[in-house]
């Protein structure tokens, strides 16, 4: 099983790992959400999963990209499941919504 995400290893894992798959140059925003698309994509191989990319890696190049050693495998970071909308606690959480409404 994987290890849960602790103090942002996540990003600096999917910023990295799609640097080093795809050549992708990208910030730590679209690192997460490169994650987070890896995850959802292997739960669920038959759905179609889109990755917007929110920011460049440029600014990132001496904070970031510096450590890029120092990033865990990239199938190592996990969300955290919960099963009610009181669960969630960072870095990463993950709940099955089921078509529930929306918190309010």
């Amino acid at each position: 099983m994987a290890e849960r995400d602790h103090g942002g290893q996540g990003t600096l894992s999917g910023s990295v790992g799609l640097l080093r798959r795809h050549a992708v140059f990208a910030g730590l925003s679209t690192g997460a959400g490169y994650l987070a698309a890896r995850r959802e994509r292997a739960r669920s191989p038959h759905r179609t999963v889109v990755l917007g990319a929110a920011d460049t890696g440029h600014r990132y190049v001496d904070t970031v990209y510096a450590r890029h050693r120092e990033a865990v495998p990239i199938d190592s970071p996990a969300p955290r499941q919960v099963a009610g909308r009181d669960g969630p606690a960072l870095p990463w959480s993950r709940m099955d919504w089921n078509r529930a409404d929306p918190p309010s």
